[in-house]
């Protein structure tokens, strides 16, 4: 199954805050760039295998619905449901501000 993903509000304010973080705060194009070919390595990826990784019951409950969680790069993780063929990117966050 092909599975059509679409962005959430905040995880759109996610990518912006992450991607000033690096360029401005760390002064790290190079480490951009590499964070976000990363981040669409993984969504590629989740386009064909969304429904692969277990749910994640502390964020099912935190968020009131079946939620998944797929961590990318060192620390950061993407935050998704999926309902029929689409799925849904809540937050792309670091994993250690997911807190249950």
């Amino acid at each position: 199954m092909r599975y059509t993903i679409r962005f959430k509000s905040k995880a759109y304010s996610d990518i912006v805050q992450l991607k000033e973080f690096i360029l401005k705060q760390c002064a790290a194009p190079l480490t951009a760039r590499r964070q976000f070919e990363l981040l669409d390595k993984h969504l590629d990826w989740m386009e064909e295998h969304a429904e692969l990784p277990g749910v994640d019951v502390e964020l099912s409950i935190q968020y009131g619905q079946i939620m998944r969680n797929i961590p990318f790069g060192k620390k950061m993780a993407i935050i998704y449901s999926v309902e029929g063929d689409i799925v849904y990117v809540h937050r792309i966050m670091p994993q250690s501000m997911i807190i249950f």
